[in-house]
């Protein structure tokens, strides 16, 4: 019977770029052969001179946690940033975050919000909420509490904690944003109540926060994520939630004549 190691050795010898990252991940575990941290660097470094994503992104940590070498943030950086333009989407992130600390790099909050934007796009729930937090206080970005509030429902639902903290830390300026006429800010309100992210699940509430951004959002509407959502709640709410949140939506035009 062949030893498994042996012939990702072998293969790892004659170039070959996977199996250069198998052997390095060996390495950092113990899976099958004695840990090695410096092994796994010098396999990790093979593979990622020779292109390989997700081996400049372990290699990349290596340095910056100091694995099998002294603490190179700055290295850590440089490989980050290969495996980032190959659209590696944890690489992304930390990337993204190096530029927020200006750790290894000059701090840049612009550079941050590209990089984690770009994660983000890719569906990473931590560079999503992270996102999030950038534009709550806006940095490198224009502040905005809505796109803030859209993130952090995004990761919520998710159930990202660190996002549903922050959710419940700007409610009050999000439903000033909803009664204004933001049709988004009410829809994430809607969502908020619809998964109690923060809150208990209340249906009346998430019908009404859904007829006010039909009713009365007069801006940064999205036609199709309305009528998605509109779907959804008229298909659970029962007769009783809607009876309740009609009382609730008169209440919100109350408070909205209150804030003009």
């Amino acid at each position: 019977m062949t030893n498994p190691i042996q012939d990702l050795l072998a293969l790892a010898k004659k170039n070959d770029a996977d199996a250069q990252y198998e052997l390095a991940e060996a390495y950092r575990t113990g899976a099958g052969v004695p840990e090695n941290q410096k092994e796994a660097l010098h396999w990790y470094r093979a593979a990622a001179e020779l292109g390989l994503a997700d081996a400049q992104n372990n290699l990349g940590a290596m340095y910056l946690s100091g694995l099998g070498t002294d603490k190179n943030p700055t290295d850590a950086v440089y490989w980050y940033k290969k495996s980032a333009e190959q659209l590696q989407v944890h690489a992304q992130f930390n990337l993204g975050m190096l530029y927020l600390l200006g750790t290894g790099v000059d701090q840049s909050d612009e550079n941050a919000v590209y990089w984690l934007h770009a994660a983000a796009e890719q569906g990473d729930l931590e560079a999503i909420s992270q996102l999030g937090n950038l534009y709550q206080l806006g940095r490198g970005v224009e502040q905005n509490i809505v796109a803030a509030a859209e993130l952090h429902t995004v990761a919520g639902i998710e159930g990202h904690l660190p996002s549903i903290e922050k959710l419940n830390e700007y409610q009050v300026e999000l439903e000033e944003a909803a009664l204004n006429g933001s049709a988004l800010a009410a829809l994430c309100m809607s969502k908020k109540y619809d998964h109690g992210l923060g809150t208990g699940p209340d249906s009346a509430q998430t019908y009404a926060w859904l007829q006010w951004a039909r009713l009365h959002g007069t801006h940064d509407e999205d036609d199709g994520a309305l009528e998605e959502w509109e779907i959804y709640v008229n298909a659970i709410a029962s007769e009783t939630d809607i009876e309740a949140g009609k009382k609730l939506l008169n209440e919100m035009r109350g408070r909205a004549d209150e804030i003009i």
